[in-house]
């Protein structure tokens, strides 16, 4: 979920993360602008200042907007609960190579789920996948959750990469950034 957002432009870690990623750039979707949440529905989006939001995106728009306020009133979460993307942690877990194909090929569930065996080992998925049946999770969702788990896991080590370095505050002053 996007935490820090741009009142108008579009945000610099979104930008440096279409960047390292590659021909794997549009996974990284433009979040929300900050006033277009107050919207109450995905026609009043597209009227006003949402042109061009998808379905899709327009979906998480209450989240976003819970996520928003919950660390406006517990300003001591700002620094621990971060924004992940699992393309940057799949490059990460990849020797900074991102992966070739989208969670939505064979393929591509193939490598993410030899990554992630090769950071939680093969018991570990198993367990997931045992789990998760007859849920309507899909593989390559469970596949991202484990690659954000290990970039929040870095995070909290202190090894985390941030995009960028040196992150702005948005307008309530939650910090626009990505990390992996």
């Amino acid at each position: 979920m996007p935490i820090g957002l741009s009142e108008s432009d579009p945000r610099r870690c979104d930008q440096l993360a279409r960047q390292r990623l590659g021909a794997r750039a549009s996974s990284v979707f433009p979040p929300p602008l900050r006033p277009t949440l107050v919207a109450a529905t995905h026609a009043d989006l597209a009227a006003g200042r949402g042109k061009g939001v998808s379905a899709q995106a327009w979906n998480l728009f209450a989240r976003v907007r819970d996520l928003g306020d919950l660390l406006g009133e517990r300003v001591e979460w700002r620094q621990r609960l971060v924004e992940v993307h699992p393309e940057l942690s799949f490059l990460a877990l990849n020797d900074d190579e991102p992966l070739p194909t989208s969670k939505h090929r064979i393929d591509g569930i193939y490598r993410r789920r030899a990554v992630v065996i090769g950071v939680f080992g093969m018991p570990a998925i198993e367990s997931a996948v045992e789990q998760l049946a007859g849920s309507r999770v899909k593989e390559g969702d469970m596949f991202d959750a484990s690659a954000a788990l290990w970039s929040a896991r870095r995070q909290a080590e202190g090894s985390g990469v941030c995009l960028p370095a040196s992150p702005l505050l948005d307008a309530r002053g939650l910090p626009m950034r990505i990390v992996f």
